[in-house]
């Protein structure tokens, strides 16, 4: 498929598209002017920050560890 038929038959897909949400999402990753880097809060900062912490230190479980606790846990 070449780059031009792609491009209609996105066009024709969109042009059928009601959904405002869905409309504003596209046009957002399609270059819109008014899209910004998300910025973190101090709050979001801190945590991540505070995980990285812990990750270095070790302080970490496998999924495996996290899934078998809370199968424990649900069956409690």
């Amino acid at each position: 498929m070449s780059t031009i038929e792609l491009q209609n038959r996105l066009i024709r897909r969109i042009l059928n598209i009601s959904d405002r949400e869905v409309l504003e999402y596209l046009y957002g990753i399609a270059g819109n002017e008014r899209a910004s880097i998300y910025e973190l809060t101090f709050f979001e900062k801190q945590f991540i920050q505070e995980s990285m912490e812990e990750y270095s230190s070790g302080k970490v479980e496998s999924n495996d560890e996290v899934f078998a606790k809370t199968e424990k846990w649900l069956n409690e």
